[in-house]
């Protein structure tokens, strides 16, 4: 048994069915599957000498040499994938490391609000015990004085006899008697007239508590810590976008139904031309190969020149930006741009936009920063918040880009 099993006769693309038959046409051994998925209606023929001799000649002057050739291809290929796999790796801990430290940041920030949110609170309360115990002094001071007046007059009241007690102090007056008990009888008894007075006319004491009462202060909070976790989730967006490896140079580009030149290297774009797309198999950009005729600039995926101030002449007025490779460095966008497009994929920095950029389009492209410009304009898929004092929605109805490889 082992001796028959030692030889491998499983699919070499499903590897779980045996090898039964050839396909004549394909010239190639296939299973039940791949008859089925991949074959069917092909011419197929048992498995003999002369189909299996024609499929080993070839295997043997042409494919066996040619697998060399593959060990190289399939190392560059890995070699390739590991390099742009580390640059993700990069930018996954250059991400991570953002959001961690924005979020320290935040934490930061919440005991210094809770503070002072508790301590307007406290401000507001304390105000409130001031106008409680100013309403507390009055009325005490209120109360002792009727005690006094009602303890000391309920039962004498209407035996005393005022008319008496003041000529009674006049006779003391006159006979030098000016410290005897009763001199001021009569004055404290005024006096608590006049007291009385106060408290019950025109309910003056009653107008001036509730005037003071009037101070106080209801204190509510209203408690938008809902919207504020929400807004707090969307603080980053996390897009995943495709990467970006080898991008094809496109046939034909299209804008809003407008054909667009397609600048390679080495181009020659015809006089006149008004709109100009740049291939992304561009290695340089030389000064003056783009003319000053050109108003429509747009920067295809995949292009991966540094611009530098010059390359691109001051005459575009609305730059078209994709998921280039490089960040557009302080000159490189020509002062004269009104204009500026971030078209889906876009992730590179901005250094600075130049003061003539009036109008700043946004696809879907989350930003740590937003350029000042005059207006913003986003589209409808576009979800991170903006404080901008200017942002529009972007109508996308009559906007297409087309594009043919």
């Amino acid at each position: 048994m082992d001796s028959i099993n030692k030889y491998d006769n499983k699919c070499a693309i499903h590897k779980g069915h045996d090898i039964k038959l050839i396909c004549t046409k394909c010239k190639v051994v296939v299973c039940v599957e791949c008859i089925v998925l991949d074959h069917n209606g092909h011419k197929l023929d048992r498995i003999d000498v002369e189909n299996s001799k024609e499929i080993f000649e070839e295997f043997k002057n042409n494919h066996i040499q040619n697998l060399d050739k593959q060990i190289g291809i399939n190392n560059e290929l890995l070699n390739k994938s590991n390099n742009l796999f580390k640059s993700l790796e990069d930018k996954h801990t250059e991400n991570v490391n953002t959001i961690t430290e924005e979020f320290k940041e935040l934490s930061k920030l919440l005991p210094i609000i809770e503070i002072d949110k508790i301590k307007q609170l406290v401000t507001l309360y304390d105000e409130n015990k001031d106008i409680n115990t100013n309403i507390s002094t009055i009325v005490h001071d209120n109360l002792n004085t009727i005690n006094l007046i009602t303890n000391k007059y309920k039962n004498t009241i209407n035996h005393i006899n005022i008319d008496q007690i003041i000529n009674n102090n006049k006779n003391n007056i006159n006979n030098n008697n000016n410290y005897n008990n009763n001199n001021y009888q009569h004055i404290e008894i005024l006096k608590h007239c006049h007291q009385s007075r106060l408290l019950i006319k025109d309910n003056q004491n009653e107008n001036k508590i509730n005037e003071l009462m009037n101070q106080y202060k209801n204190v509510n909070i209203v408690n938008n810590s809902e919207q504020v976790k929400e807004s707090i989730k969307e603080i980053f967006e996390i897009s995943d976008f495709p990467s970006i490896t080898n991008v094809k140079d496109p046939k034909r580009v299209t804008v809003v139904g407008i054909e667009y030149f397609i600048y390679k290297d080495d181009s020659i774009v015809p006089n006149g031309s008004g709109f100009v797309a740049i291939a992304p198999s561009v290695k340089t950009i030389k000064v003056g190969s783009i003319p000053k005729s050109v108003e429509y600039l747009l920067l295809l995926d995949g292009f991966n020149v540094e611009l530098t101030e010059g390359m691109l002449p001051q005459s575009i007025k609305s730059l078209l930006v994709g998921a280039i490779k490089k960040p557009l460095l302080k000159g490189s966008i020509p002062n004269g741009v009104l204009n500026l497009f971030l078209l889906d994929g876009f992730n590179q920095e901005i250094s600075e936009l130049p003061q003539s950029v009036n109008s700043f389009y946004l696809l879907n492209t989350p930003f740590k920063n937003i350029p000042l410009s005059k207006y913003i304009y986003r589209s409808p898929k576009y979800k991170q918040q903006l404080s901008h004092s200017n942002v529009n929605n972007w109508d996308l109805s009559n906007w297409e880009i087309k594009i043919e490889l």
